[in-house]
């Protein structure tokens, strides 16, 4: 079965219970022509969590959750008391599994668009997440954020090259919010940003996350080699190179 008959089985199996409705044939042709399954299902699986995405935010990718699951598992041990941020937060997927899947985490969130701090409200109490445990941010990246360093930052910024459109599928072009999408500077310029802030938010020997684009590994090994920083590069599923680790530990 190609992609295209697995998606509208999807569609029909997720959103409309198998039963070929008139609605379900107009999200039919609204996937035929490009609209991404995710949107028009309403929600995605995340690490255990359901994360509706009625904003718009940026569609979860597997390439994340692996990468994420991956991390908490290695990284992350249960039942310590640890602060987080979720910046570039989006959908909250990030921030909202990690509270799922650890017990005494307290999370901070991280969103420039209100929609999706609004979006995140609605995705913590949909997964029965304790009020308790989370704080939302409209911030421009650490813009309105407290003065806190935090154990572990987890960051999915925007990060495909300006230069690059041309690479990018047609569906996420049309349907996908281009401020999730891209950034100047090669697609850098937002992960050189959280990189100069480490000393200011990230409490010593704590960790920093950083999704980018595979062939951007160069670019920012150049860069960060000029900051004396610990480092290393972690490969996804597909054994693509995918997420910057940065540990608050200079090197002598």
């Amino acid at each position: 079965m190609d992609l295209k008959k697995r998606e509208k089985q999807w569609l029909l199996e997720e959103k409309y219970k198998g039963v070929e409705t008139p609605e379900f044939l107009s999200d039919l042709e609204k996937l035929e022509s490009g609209t991404p399954l995710a949107y028009l299902i309403g929600s995605v699986p995340f690490l255990g969590c359901s994360i509706d995405l009625s904003s718009k935010p940026l569609i979860p990718r597997p390439e994340t959750e692996f990468w994420v699951d991956y991390v908490l598992k290695k990284y992350v041990p249960e039942h310590s008391p640890y602060r987080i941020l979720d910046i570039f937060s989006g959908s909250g997927c990030i921030g909202i599994a990690i509270l799922k899947n650890r017990e005494k985490i307290f999370v901070d969130f991280a969103e420039l668009k209100l929609t999706h701090c609004r979006q995140i409200e609605e995705n913590l109490t949909a997964n029965n997440i304790p009020k308790d445990q989370y704080n939302i941010f409209q911030s421009d990246i650490f813009s309105t954020l407290p003065q806190e360093k935090y154990d572990f930052i987890f960051a999915n910024p925007p990060y495909i090259s300006e230069l690059r459109k041309d690479t990018v599928d047609s569906s996420v072009l049309e349907h996908e919010d281009p401020d999730a999408l891209f950034a100047k500077d090669d697609g850098i310029f937002y992960i050189k940003e959280l990189i100069k802030q480490i000393p200011k938010f990230l409490q010593e020997n704590g960790y920093m996350f950083i999704e980018f684009d595979p062939w951007q590994k160069e670019l920012l090994e150049n860069y960060i080699q000029t900051k004396n920083l610990d480092y290393e590069f972690l490969l996804d599923q597909y054994e693509k190179t995918r997420v910057l680790i940065i540990q608050n530990k200079k090197l002598t």
